[in-house]
């Protein structure tokens, strides 16, 4: 009996097996739990009509910034990304926030309405941009003098 006891505390080249089995099943535990945590991090899939919600809640918000800050109001702008996938908010030259459409979604923005600048409650400013996706469209009419968005789905 007292031999069985010393071999098991004498150092071996390897592992015992059961050393091994906790070894692996520890291994296992941490695929299992931290898995999903991984696979999530992907980005989240929005519809078109959920980008066009959230473009249709920053102009909101620059309409509240220039009411506030009535100093800023000739800087403030909203500029379309060239492609057309996205669009910068910027005051003074600088970058307030930006906004990126998921992959697959754009907008057809006239190139004489790709900057929108927010100078005045009056300024008479109109552009229309038609925004799509492979499963929908929208066409939006844009008037700045009363900062009014008529959304109309196409498609």
């Amino acid at each position: 009996m007292m031999r069985r006891l010393e071999n098991l505390r004498k150092s071996n080249d390897g592992f015992t097996l059961l050393e091994m089995t906790v070894v692996l099943v520890m291994i296992g535990c941490l695929l299992i739990f931290l898995l999903p945590t991984v696979i999530d991090r992907r980005p989240a899939l929005y519809t078109l009509e959920q980008d066009i919600e959230i473009l249709k809640q920053d102009v909101q918000t620059l309409r509240l910034i220039q009411y506030s800050k009535s100093g800023d109001q000739n800087q403030m702008q909203l500029r379309w990304k060239n492609d057309g996938k996205g669009y910068f908010i910027m005051a003074n030259d600088r970058l307030l926030w930006q906004r990126t459409f998921q992959p697959g979604h754009s907008c057809i923005v006239p190139s004489n309405g790709r900057i929108i600048y927010f100078k005045s409650y009056h300024s008479t400013y109109a552009s229309t941009w038609v925004c799509q996706s492979t499963t929908q469209a929208f066409e939006i009419k844009f008037l700045l003098g009363n900062y009014q968005m008529v959304i109309q789905k196409t498609r």
